[in-house]
């Protein structure tokens, strides 16, 4: 099926207001410039932010989640006052062959295509080239002729190409629903133009229970850090489509055309199919242990989750990556870190004392700050948490990565000296590549290995692998004992 809805498309039709119906209109989509113009509009207010219309006289079109932008009229010569016209920003819109309602819990599964989507189901035998065509053309000819009646004549270089015919990559039963990987060919028929296949490969969530849009979307959205972790790269969501089965043999299919798509730059190129860490076609079963594990685990990590993702999207390595880096450990869920630190009694004593003795002093910044200190005691601390996440790489592939704890525990004193003034062993901002960059990436490597880890990669397999370094998990492990060695020498610790 082929998307009209891109950016640069502009249409007239009749669009629904609550109190207003066929209003005249023009829809341009440009992304974040996207409007939707109306004209001869009694009244500039937008009671509700969902809006109905027709374009091309039969595709039904929901705008959700509009927001009103201008509002003007205009006066003639003779002193009369138009009707006014009006801007609107929607976020979504939604165009099928029915109108849509926010309300509705109906959408079956959504689909969307992600920016490297032919790397991150690298099924290279699904589509090909027959070795030996001569085998095979003369009996592929006569059937073709005897059906069409008219002989088809066999040139001096026959080639076949061919589908396989396996639509599903992979398929993932998961919290969310059945998470599938397919490939969706366009065919060409044939004819001086030439004929074969063009490729898409789709995402599809297949829900357990009818979802409204929101709920659907929100699916879609949660799977995008997994997806960018694997790639090593941020991923979009290029198209979306959602789709109605109430009718198992006539679904309703609808595309979806989101203004705020984020505005990616995506650094280098496309990974490599073998420097990902885990294969749907080649280890399946490790693929789908992971993404299953990774989903239920999604709500509690989403907020740690979207900070990685969100540093995938530059390759500049600054304090603020740095620290974002760091606090990533800090807003795990208490599964996922170490538990606190049980108190002897004679420190709860002291710790209650202390703790009277400052609450009854005047409020000041110095009496917060010490009432604070006193109610993290025995808190699980950064360097724990950090420590914790990294246990289980060491423990496998330790050998890869000597001193990784001592990299660490530096990693959160760098951070602890741009967040609290801490004093610093070496000049940071004199050396900052060498220190500060390392750090975050060390951190950002712990912080995604392990969330793989515990969701049952093999990292031990993926750490014997070849690489062409163009994962980050390949280009960090590749450059370590050399990053070290410089950071070592800056600590006079070698």
């Amino acid at each position: 099926m082929a998307n009209k809805w891109i950016d640069g498309f502009r249409g007239l039709g009749k669009f629904d207001l609550p109190r207003q119906k066929e209003v005249y209109g023009e829809l341009i989509l440009e992304g974040t410039d996207t409007k939707l113009m109306l004209h001869d509009v009694d009244t500039f207010e937008l009671p509700h932010p969902t809006i109905h219309g027709v374009i091309d006289h039969i595709v039904k079109l929901s705008f959700l989640d509009c927001i009103l932008m201008k509002a003007d009229r205009s006066v003639n010569s003779e002193g009369v006052v138009s009707k006014y016209r009006l801007e609107l920003f929607p976020h979504h819109i939604i165009f099928g062959d029915t109108h849509v309602h926010e309300s509705e819990s109906i959408f079956s599964s959504i689909s969307f295509k992600l920016t490297d989507a032919k790397s991150l189901f690298y099924d290279f035998d699904a589509f090909g080239l027959a070795l030996d065509p001569d085998l095979f053309i003369d009996q592929i000819l006569a059937a073709d002729s005897k059906k069409i009646g008219r002989e088809i004549a066999k040139g001096e270089h026959p080639d076949i190409a061919y589908f396989t015919g396996k639509h599903t990559i992979i398929q993932v039963p998961t919290a969310l629903g059945k998470i599938s990987a397919e490939h969706r060919p366009s065919i060409s028929m044939g004819g001086s133009g030439g004929s074969g296949f063009v490729n898409s490969i789709w995402v599809e969530i297949e829900f357990k229970s009818a979802q409204t849009f929101s709920e659907a979307l929100a699916s879609a959205q949660e799977l995008e850090p997994f997806f960018s972790m694997i790639a090593g790269r941020p991923q979009r969501m290029e198209e979306m489509r959602l789709l109605v089965s109430s009718v198992p043999d006539a679904p309703k299919v609808f595309e979806v055309y989101s203004t705020m798509k984020p505005f990616v730059r995506f650094p280098g190129i496309a990974p490599h199919p073998a420097d990902l860490p885990i294969d749907p076609v080649r280890r399946s079963q490790e693929y789908s242990n992971v993404l299953a594990d990774w989903v239920k685990r999604s709500s509690s990590w989403m907020d740690a989750r979207m900070r990685y993702s969100n540093s995938l999207r530059t390759q500049v390595f600054d304090i603020d990556r740095l620290v974002g880096s760091a606090n990533m450990f800090d807003i795990l869920p208490a599964s996922a870190v170490p538990r606190d630190v049980e108190l002897s009694g004679d420190l709860k004593a002291a710790r209650d004392k202390s703790r009277q003795l400052f609450f009854d002093l005047p409020e000041s910044a110095e009496r917060g700050s010490i009432l604070s200190a006193l109610g993290r005691l025995g808190k699980s601390a950064l360097k724990h948490k950090v420590r914790w996440r990294a246990a289980p790489i060491i423990a496998e592939i330790g050998d890869k990565f000597p001193d990784l704890n001592w990299v660490l525990d530096e990693a959160v004193n760098c951070r602890n000296h741009y967040v609290h003034g801490a004093e610093s062993k070496v000049d940071y901002a004199a050396n900052f590549l060498d220190t500060a960059g390392f750090f975050t990436k060390t951190l950002e490597f712990v912080f995604a290995t392990s969330d793989l880890v515990e969701a049952g990669w093999d990292i031990k397999g993926w750490a014997s692998r070849g690489s062409t370094l163009s994962h980050p998990f390949y280009e960090y492990k590749n450059g370590y004992k050399d990053d070290l060695a410089a950071l070592k020498f800056l600590f006079d610790k070698q």
